[in-house]
């Protein structure tokens, strides 16, 4: 199984709640909470512009290399 898609939404009253929604090859989605009131638009940049990028071809039950691999590739650790 792997991911093939990461679509994000900002959402609610003032756009203030990001979610990122995650979808695999076999049609299972599953979805985050990625909010940072008053930065929720950075929060969705760089989500749609970076992260997603990388979970693409991931197999979604290896969370924690997953994990570290978001954490320790950022720019913003």
């Amino acid at each position: 199984m792997k991911i093939v898609a990461a679509e994000v939404f900002v959402t609610s009253p003032s756009r203030n709640f990001v979610t990122l929604k995650i979808t695999t090859d076999e049609g299972i989605t599953g979805i985050g909470d990625a909010t940072l009131n008053g930065r929720e638009l950075a929060v969705a940049a760089y989500l749609k512009e970076h992260v997603a990028q990388l979970l693409i071809g991931k197999d979604p039950h290896m969370i924690e290399d997953t994990w570290q691999f978001l954490y320790r590739s950022s720019y913003w650790r």
